[in-house]
């Protein structure tokens, strides 16, 4: 019994020690709102594009996968303005609703046909918009893309506001 308790014990630690490597260093020693902000920030002064920050509704911890999900989906959507729009300026805003956590990511640059991604956010240069797709999808949260050819980029990701455990 004594050995069946001590695996048991050491499994769960592993377990542990697994969904932690998964969680984004930043998000260890802030909040979303923190951990967004400084790699926006961090973004913006290595692109040389002006990023607009904002949040709104009462930030509140949710469950640190979806904190997780938002932050590289973030991440992701400022590596696609740096990469692909030639933005002169971008926004983000986080906004905190009773049910869901909302991001949106914009900019002012070339945009491009929505319509030619399939519904997997495949097409030209689609794997960024596909990772972010995926990553939502496995946490119950949804991606809207908006965009024409030379009206800019909006990318809206929401997700659940499931409080984190032990939070309100």
């Amino acid at each position: 019994m004594d050995q069946a308790r001590a695996l048991a014990r050491e499994s769960l630690t592993e377990a542990r020690r697994s969904l932690q490597a998964l969680r984004p260093e930043p998000l260890e020693e802030s909040g979303l709102v923190e951990a967004i902000t400084s790699m926006a920030d961090r973004w913006s002064q290595a692109f040389s594009v002006p990023l607009s920050l904002e949040t709104t509704g009462e930030p509140r911890p949710i469950l640190a996968e979806l904190e997780a999900t938002l932050y590289r989906v973030a991440q992701e959507a400022l590596t696609n303005v740096s990469k692909h729009s030639g933005a002169s300026k971008a926004g983000l805003t986080l906004s905190y609703m009773d049910d869901e956590v909302l991001l949106d990511v914009r900019d002012d640059g070339v945009g491009f046909d929505v319509g030619s991604l399939d519904g997997n956010g495949h097409g030209p240069g689609g794997f960024g918009l596909r990772g972010m797709r995926q990553r939502l999808r496995r946490v119950a949260g949804n991606l809207e893309i908006e965009s024409a050819p030379g009206e800019g980029t909006a990318i809206n990701a929401s997700v659940p506001a499931i409080p984190a455990e032990g939070g309100g």
